[in-house]
């Protein structure tokens, strides 16, 4: 057997996440098998993380200067429970990723499913195993994705998770949540997340939630608003008033209710600088292909057909008519996201600035630390 890492790279850092092989396997037996399989990574990511430090400490855009003059103190289970972008992959860690609805999460999902990855979704606990009382992997049929039997796309799913010791269990690749700052709870210091998301433009985000509510019948109700057919989005915003921001409050774990400030949007800064890498929904295939090198799951064997599927065609699409930059309607959706616009803005950035860690220099620059088992 052999395990080799990209050289320098996130994937030679952070590793794979191994896959549980059969639905309801004994989290004894997984475990087993987690640990033996990460173990032949771990002499590969000592020289990666000095390489990927260094390229941090050189890293200083005008906006990370900017906030590193800002005090912000992040505490709690987001700082004791979640890992740092930069640090070393521990075998204990567990992929999250953050779904920002209309922020092509479908096809996220999907093209992580399709890939044979067992996943925490909204379909984890259907077929009945919201009853399971303990941790295990099911796989659904026909389509043959795999799914840890906890639904943490919901806080009560998070909670569940806690007490069924999803974290420590190690059987889930990735656990997909609409709440990163109650996720946390579900792990600990000895077994932490790695959060990684993908971001689309506020304004754009919002004209296709609008849409989206007046067809999605098979959405919760909440979601699929038929009262909304047919309705003119301004008709929709007249008398609309918003905190200033979806994302930053959630990120921040203020009730979308309470008014938002510039504290809370540093602090939302903060958190992804420090603690997410960043896709954006406008570099779709690049972002998967981060996340991918970064996880360790560029060398899946269904990974191309995957990435046809579900990235370049992509699911849960909605034509609807756009809103023109600078009309009446774009700046009233502008206000209304006015948090959210900056953080985005901030993310942008964040993406460039992470292009340097998957760069070909940053490989090539690095020694082999491929590790071979006979």
């Amino acid at each position: 057997m052999r395990v080799t890492s990209i050289a320098g790279s996130y994937l030679s850092l952070f590793g794979s996440f191994p896959i549980a092989y059969v639905a309801h396997i004994s989290e004894t037996s997984c475990r087993a098998r987690m640990k033996a399989s990460k173990a032949l990574k771990r002499a590969a990511f000592s020289t990666s993380l000095v390489i990927v430090s260094v390229s941090l400490l050189k890293q200083e855009s005008n906006a990370i200067q900017r906030l590193a003059s800002v005090t912000v103190d992040l505490s709690g289970d987001v700082a004791n429970n979640m890992r740092d972008v930069a640090d070393p992959l521990k075998d204990t860690d567990t992929a999250v990723y953050w779904h920002v609805p209309k922020a092509s999460g479908s096809s996220i999902k999907g093209y992580y499913s399709c890939m044979g990855l067992v996943e925490g979704t909204d379909m984890s606990e259907t077929e009945g195993h919201d009853q399971d009382q303990s941790v295990a992997v099911w796989t659904h049929q026909p389509s043959k994705h795999r799914y840890i039997n906890v639904d943490t796309t919901r806080e009560e799913g998070i909670l569940r998770g806690k007490q069924l010791g999803l974290a420590e269990s190690g059987l889930a690749d990735i656990v997909s949540t609409m709440f990163p700052r109650i996720i946390p709870q579900m792990f600990n210091e000895q077994h932490q997340g790695r959060y990684f998301a993908l971001l689309r433009h506020p304004v754009e985000r919002a004209v296709s939630l609008f849409y989206y509510y007046q067809i999605a019948s098979w959405e919760r109700p909440g979601v699929y608003q038929p009262e909304l057919e047919g309705m003119d989005i301004d008709e929709w915003l007249e008398g609309r008033e918003s905190t200033g921001g979806y994302m930053v409050s959630l990120l921040v774990n203020k009730d979308r209710r309470e008014t938002l400030t510039d504290d809370d949007l540093e602090m939302a800064k903060e958190i992804l600088r420090t603690k997410f890498i960043v896709g954006l929904v406008t570099e779709m295939e690049e972002s998967v292909n981060r996340f991918d090198q970064y996880f360790g799951w560029s060398d899946n064997e269904l990974r191309s057909e995957c990435q046809d599927r579900f990235i370049v065609k992509g699911v849960n699409k909605n034509s609807h008519n756009g809103v023109k930059p600078g009309s009446d309607t774009w700046n009233k959706l502008t206000e209304l996201n006015r948090y959210d616009l900056q953080l985005y803005q901030y993310a942008v950035q964040l993406f460039e600035e992470q292009a340097e860690f998957f760069s070909e220099k940053t490989m090539d620059d690095s020694v082999d630390t491929s590790v071979s088992t006979e």
